[in-house]
Parts: structure tokens; C-alpha cells; sequence
């Protein structure tokens, strides 16, 4: 009887430690805002001659919507939804690619993201509850105009929850994952953290995901895109190793509501040109080693190509395009 008592204690202070560390990583990963980083630059709407209307919704939620007044409007409204960052600022590039076209865009940035109020992002589902509010303003806005949702990342995860719960009209998901602890601890891996721990500790991210925003805080996008019969077009990279096969709702999710496209030679951002990307990676590597630069080494910031590096391929672009219009 001792040594069962001492082993059932054995057990649950193992599991008391996994847990702590599960809550450790996670606020880690959640638990600060995402800014703007002042060496970086972010194209304004100034800079596409785009309109910016400031709006809000809820407590925390902000963000602009973009009209291109000079392009013919086809009463239609994108809501865009960002990925993990310093909210939409970092996708101004493609949000001026569907003014050109007409489009008006909402784009709010998440609780804990740039324009938007909060101490920290919380967690993943924290993106859906953003798309849903956003959806809610922009059908209030502009009623009976057709929505569509276009997210990357992080976004497309929200976007691909989002509207299991809210109508529109279609989705755009381009680099989604399918689950968050699978995204977590595939995201823990590639900052080092060892395979067997990471998987170990994934059930654990599951349980603080549940406590934090109960059943839905561990919803499956894969899923609900596969359920919810909305048109849906899924983009990926082949390459892509920060949203992997193995959690990618690319190569999860199946149905007749669901179009796809693989980028060949593409990683996380397929969307942008090869090239585009191939800069985006030598811009990542650099800012990791910010901290240890001299001021001569940060002249490399204020002389990078931030258009090159913003770069969008025509393909995929004309082929997200011609998906809205079908829809």
C-alpha cells in the first residue's frame, strides 16, 4: 500500500510539472502583445494610395477600413484576417491588391495586436472571436453586400473557425493550421524544443486551451471547413515548415465546398513571389540577431527592400481573384 501511495504521488506531481510547463509555454507563446517592430518598415495605405477609415468594435478591437476610391467598386467586402504579428499592417501589400480590384476591406487586428487594446493575444481561438466580430461589423456596416474572408497563418485558422459560425459568402485559408495544440507543439519543436517532449506536453496545451475558452478553444478548422459547406479555398506551400503537413488543413480537409492550391517551392508565404520569400527569410534570420548588432549592422534594416521582399506572385493572386468572383 506504501508503494502504491508513493507511486500514485510520483504520477501526480509528473503530471502537476508537465502541466506547469504546458502553462509556462503557452503564456510564453500568448502571454505578451505583438507591436509593430520599430526596425522594420510597414507600407501604409498612404503608400497605395489607399483610404483608411479607423473603426473599433467591442472592448479591445481595432482596425481601418480600405476603400481604392479610384477603382471601380463592386460592392463587395473582404474581411481580412492576419496572421501571428503586429497585426494587419503586415499584409498591407495584399490588402491594396483587393481595393485595386473594387474590393472594400475590413481588416481588425486582434486582442493584443498593433491598433488593438489587451495586455497579451491569449490564445489561438482569440483570432476566431476577432473574424466573428469583424464579420458581425462589416455585415452591420454594409448590409446585404457579399463577404468574403481571406486570412493567412494564424488568420486562416480564424477564418476557416469563423465561419462555421458566421454566413459569408467564401473563405480564403493560405497557410492554415488545423488544430492549436498541434500548432504549438509543432511551433515548440521548431524553437528547439525535443520531439518527445513537445508531444508529450501536447495534451496538456490541449487541457490549458479548454480552460481557457472551454470545448471551442481547441476547435479543428480542418473540420469545420470540411462541415460547414461554405466555398472554401485552401492555399499552401510545399515547402512551408512553419505550418507543416502535419497540422496543415491543406492536407486534412476535403470536400466538394473545398478548391485547392499547392505552390510548388513555396514556404510559409505563397502568396508572395519566391524570391519574395527567399528575402523575407534572410530579413527573419538578421532581426533574430538584432539584439547583438552594432548601430553600423542596423543600417542593414533602413536599406532593406521591403517591395521586393513584399513581392506578390500573379499566379496565385489572379487565382484567389477569380475564386472571390466565382463566388
Amino acid at each position: 500500500m506504501l508503494a502504491l501511495i508513493i507511486t500514485l504521488s510520483v504520477v501526480a506531481f509528473l503530471l502537476c510539472l508537465i502541466f506547469a510547463l504546458a502553462i509556462i509555454s503557452d503564456k510564453i507563446a500568448f502571454g505578451r502583445r505583438y507591436d509593430k517592430i520599430p526596425l522594420l518598415k510597414y507600407f501604409t495605405a498612404e503608400d497605395f494610395n489607399l483610404t483608411a477609415k479607423p473603426v473599433s468594435t467591442g472592448k479591445y478591437l481595432k482596425g481601418f477600413v480600405y476603400k481604392n476610391v479610384q477603382a471601380e467598386q463592386n460592392g463587395k467586402v473582404v474581411v481580412f484576417c492576419h496572421g501571428m504579428g503586429p497585426g494587419h499592417i503586415a499584409y498591407t501589400t495584399e490588402i491594396a491588391y483587393f481595393c485595386n480590384l473594387g474590393y472594400t476591406v475590413v481588416a481588425f487586428d486582434s486582442k493584443g495586436c498593433n491598433f488593438s487594446g489587451g495586455k497579451n493575444i491569449k490564445g489561438m481561438y482569440e483570432g476566431v472571436k476577432t473574424a466573428t466580430a469583424a464579420i458581425d461589423f462589416a455585415q452591420a456596416k454594409f448590409k446585404g453586400a457579399p463577404i468574403y474572408l481571406i486570412g493567412h497563418s494564424w488568420g486562416a485558422y480564424s477564418a476557416l473557425c469563423a465561419s462555421a459560425v458566421r454566413k459569408v459568402n467564401a473563405v480564403v485559408a493560405i497557410s492554415a493550421p488545423s488544430t492549436p495544440s498541434k500548432t504549438i507543439q509543432e511551433g515548440a519543436v521548431n524553437v528547439g524544443l525535443p520531439k518527445p517532449v513537445a508531444a508529450v506536453l501536447r495534451p496538456f496545451w490541449w487541457l490549458v486551451n479548454l480552460f481557457k475558452y472551454g470545448a471551442k478553444g481547441n476547435a479543428n478548422a480542418a473540420k469545420r471547413a470540411e462541415k460547414n459547406g461554405t466555398p472554401t479555398l485552401l492555399i499552401h506551400g510545399d515547402c512551408d515548415k512553419v505550418v507543416g503537413k502535419s497540422k496543415a488543413v491543406f492536407f486534412k480537409a476535403d470536400g466538394e465546398n473545398i478548391e485547392k492550391l499547392l505552390c510548388k517551392v513555396k514556404y510559409h508565404n505563397p502568396y508572395n513571389t519566391q524570391s519574395a520569400e527567399k528575402l523575407l527569410a534572410e530579413l527573419s534570420a538578421n532581426l533574430s540577431k538584432a539584439s547583438k548588432m552594432t548601430d553600423k549592422d542596423r543600417e542593414y534594416f533602413n536599406g532593406f527592400d521591403y517591395c521586393a521582399a513584399t513581392e506578390e506572385d500573379k499566379e496565385v493572386m489572379t487565382k484567389i481573384s477569380e475564386f472571390l468572383k466565382s463566388n
